[in-house]
């Protein structure tokens, strides 16, 4: 460095020299710096791309204090005689991060992770920053990145959980450095004296003007926010300061909390907030070793209430050496500085120490307007995934990822037309379809499902237009079946239809009184067994004929009376046998005659007397009846009769021998004890 030289730029990718002729630049806390440095160089033909996104030094004096980042542009501005002026902006790699949008889910990871990971796809690895966090923060169980750069989404995420980050400087490199408390910040390096305009002292750098500013802020912070999980419980907090002053407060909703406990923290913070600049303090110096994050101790100043540390939350400097010129005349054009002729300047703003920083400047979260659809995903082979509140997971269609599974996203509640204390609608959106996702609040981390959408992927289950009068509810048999259940409307006029499918099994639990009024016919047909379980009397009033055809077997099984009656003839056929069986009495009653015939004979009675085709012989066994068969409610066996092609053969036999006996019964008979 020359000697007459206070500034310098060291460019490891120059292989000339560049002296500084100007420069001016903010740093601040939580905000990337940015300096613009004009130089000036004998070389008019510097190689501008080798320069680009290289490191360089920014030395403000020759003890190493000044700050160190990498060349964000550069331009040729002019050139004259022997020297051409080149102006180039140097700031931190951390800068590059707001030249990369995404659109990301991270789950289950905390704040310091998520930005780790961002951190180190850019090349900014852990010796090049590091953490100093005295509060312990939670895994996210869900945090969006939605179309935001990755130094917007960083500050964000920094802003909502009360962390700050700064810059620590050497002509070696920048250290990006996070905290939440002052343990982050760095120490005063020694006291920097009073000394107004009128009094200053050659050589001695020193504060040359401070002021104090109180301000009227916020003071009480009030945040409400709803959980689902307890949706009895009110989740609210709110913090105060200044009890003696007239309430100020911030009521915010939603506050962005789960928990009681985490709400009073983001109250807090929110106070804090407020609260940070409310006392500030404003200076201008030539102390080249003041940046943004460090404590000011101030001494020397005629209110010795300002004789004390304070946190130095934004500092401006500027330095012109014209000299560099040589026998070029001219000047540096750099805003700011047309004022200011040669030397060091900077411009401070600070806190008191005992004030806890917070970063004033509000990174908004992105507010999502208007709806989005995903498709929902599951664990592979399943085709319903849900819990027990009948949320599931979703993949977006922005989210680049390659996971297509049942960590996609997050559990997502899914609206429904009634929701009940365990009554409602259930319909619990597949593996598979395309769902309409809206955003409570516009929040990007709060998605609920409102409704299914048809794709060329899951069509509906209608063939459209053509089938535009139907209105139908079907659903898949799964896991991985091929049938359904259907409830489908048909409205065309003239047709109008209501249709029921069940798969399997129709069940009906009918609480009270059914109703059916049919005015045209009623058909069923069942390929099964039917069953019918009457507890009290069935009435059946037929108006017109009754017919009824039995393929096998009837079975009727009355516990009490039996009663029939029949207004004109009754007539009762079977093909082999009938078998009338009475416990006590049977009595037959034919008005005015009574006609049996049986074997070629028969038995007339009538009021005129009893006829008998021949005459009666005593003797004779009676014939052993079919037993009777129960109509059991479980299955009905076969009924087993005597062998009445036998017995057709003896009767046949007994006609032909006029026997009063035939040989079947005698055996029979003979049987008996």
């Amino acid at each position: 460095m020359n000697a007459h030289h206070r500034f310098s730029l060291t460019a490891q990718a120059s292989p000339h020299p560049l002296e500084v002729l100007a420069f001016s630049g903010d740093e601040a806390i939580s905000t990337p710096f940015s300096f613009a440095v004009e130089v000036v160089c004998e070389r008019p033909d510097l190689d501008l791309e080798t320069l680009l996104y290289t490191p360089a030094f920014l030395a403000f004096d020759t003890q190493g204090h000044g700050v160190h980042g990498q060349i964000y542009s550069i331009v040729k501005s002019s050139s004259g005689p022997r020297l051409t002026h080149y102006r180039l902006s140097l700031r931190p790699q951390l800068a590059y991060l707001l030249h990369r949008t995404n659109h990301r889910i991270f789950q289950n990871q905390t704040v310091q992770c998520i930005i780790e990971t961002l951190l180190e796809e850019h090349g900014i690895f852990s010796i090049d920053y590091g953490f100093t966090l005295q509060a312990a923060y939670a895994p996210r169980e869900y945090c969006v990145q939605y179309g935001e750069s990755d130094l917007h989404f960083i500050q964000r995420l920094c802003f909502e959980e009360g962390i700050h980050y700064l810059f620590r400087h050497s002509p070696d490199g920048h250290f990006l450095q996070f905290g939440d408390g002052e343990a982050a910040f760095t120490p005063s390096r020694g006291a920097t004296p009073f000394k107004p305009d009128n009094a200053m002292v050659a050589g001695e750098p020193s504060v040359h003007s401070f002021r104090v500013k109180l301000s009227r802020r916020f003071n009480s912070a009030v945040s409400r926010d709803y959980n689902f999980k307890v949706a009895s419980r009110t989740l609210e907090a709110d913090s105060r300061a200044n009890l003696h002053e007239r309430p100020l407060e911030d009521y915010t909703y939603p506050g962005g909390f789960t928990d009681h406990a985490d709400g009073e923290r983001q109250s807090q913070l929110a106070l804090e907030r407020h609260q940070a600049d409310r006392c500030e303090g404003r200076g201008d110096s030539d102390q080249p070793t003041l940046c943004s994050g460090q404590f000011l101790t101030l001494t020397e100043h005629p209110n010795p209430t300002f004789n004390a540390p304070w946190l130095l939350t934004h500092v401006r400097h500027e330095g012109k050496q014209p000299q560099v010129l040589k026998e070029q005349g001219g000047g540096s054009d750099i805003e700011h500085l047309i004022d200011f002729t040669q030397g060091y300047r900077n411009r401070f703003r600070g806190i008191p120490e005992t004030v806890t920083y917070r970063s004033p400047t509000v990174f908004a979260k992105p507010v999502v307007a208007g709806y989005q659809t995903a498709r929902v995903t599951g664990p592979t082979g399943e085709d319903i995934h849900t819990d027990a509140f009948g949320r599931v997971r979703v993949k977006f269609h922005w989210d680049r990822s390659e996971v297509n599974n049942e960590h996609s996203s997050c559990w997502v509640r899914v609206a429904s037309s009634w929701a009940g204390d365990s009554y409602g609608v259930v319909i619990t959106p597949r593996v598979g379809m395309e769902v309409m996702i809206s955003y409570l609040e516009g929040d990007v981390d709060r998605p609920v499902v409102t409704g299914c959408l048809a794709s060329s992927i899951t069509p509906t289950p209608l063939t459209l237009p053509a089938e535009n009068t139907q209105s139908v509810l079907r659903s898949r048999s799964t896991p991985g079946g091929s049938g359904h259940n259907e409830l489908r409307l048909q409205d065309r006029k003239g047709q109008e239809l209501i249709y029921l499918h069940a798969q399997r099994d129709l069940r009906q639990h009918i609480e009270h009184d059914s109703h059916l009024h049919v005015e045209g016919k009623r058909e069923e047909t069942i390929e099964g067994n039917s069953r019918v379980v009457l507890d009290a009397e069935d009435q059946q009033t037929v108006t017109g004929d009754r017919k009824t055809m039995i393929n096998a077997s009837d079975y009727l099984d009355t516990a009490l009376n039996s009663h029939t009656r029949v207004g004109a003839v009754w007539t009762v056929e079977a093909g082999e046998h009938i078998h009338l069986n009475a416990g006590a009495m049977m009595t037959l009653d034919g008005g005015s005659s009574l006609s049996l015939k049986a074997g070629g004979q028969h038995l007339l009675l009538t009021p005129a007397g009893i006829h008998s085709s021949t005459p009666i012989l005593p003797g004779g066994v009676p014939i052993p009846g079919v037993p009777v068969v129960s109509a059991l409610a479980g299955s009905v066996g076969v009924m087993t009769a005597l062998a009445l092609k036998t017995q057709q053969q003896a009767f046949t036999q007994a006609i032909a021998n006029r026997s009063p006996v035939c040989m079947v019964c005698q055996s029979l008979e003979e049987r008996q004890p």
